[in-house]
């Protein structure tokens, strides 16, 4: 009888602590940086020479992701993609300094994407990261 009454008080404090961790965790979230993107998107623009329809760019509370469509560089090999996502990180790093929106971020993922002109068959050709490091620079990041 005690073994039962300990195993189900063992189960109720697991599922009070998995269901109020989450509950913190959703509250605690701070919602991504939406309204200043546009300023961001002019910079990797500037910094590419890619017209505005081929650069996309979202942001979460920690990271930023740039899509880069039908890139001068799909056939190229993956240095170039590397140097170029290097400058879109860098265009990044400069026009987000100084807006408090973006101290969160840790991480910018760079997506090279083939897609026709009616935007069907999306393929990935490249996938590049960069993680923020505690000196507060963005390093390409390797796995």
């Amino acid at each position: 009888m005690l073994r039962r009454f300990l195993l189900l008080g063992a189960l109720a404090g697991l599922l009070v602590a998995l269901t109020g961790s989450s509950a913190a965790r959703a509250q605690s979230a701070p919602e991504g940086p939406r309204a200043s993107l546009a300023p961001i998107k002019q910079a990797i623009i500037a910094s590419t020479g890619y017209d505005a329809a081929s650069i996309e760019l979202t942001a979460t509370a920690v990271q930023f992701v740039v899509t880069v469509v039908n890139s001068k560089l799909v056939s190229a090999s993956g240095r170039a993609r590397e140097n170029e996502a290097s400058k879109i990180v860098t265009a990044i790093a400069r026009a987000s300094a100084d807006n408090a929106e973006f101290r969160t971020i840790q991480a910018i993922h760079v997506d090279y994407v083939s897609r026709e002109p009616d935007g069907s068959h999306p393929r990935t050709v490249d996938a590049i990261d960069f993680r923020k490091t505690p000196q507060g620079h963005f390093e390409h990041h390797i796995t």
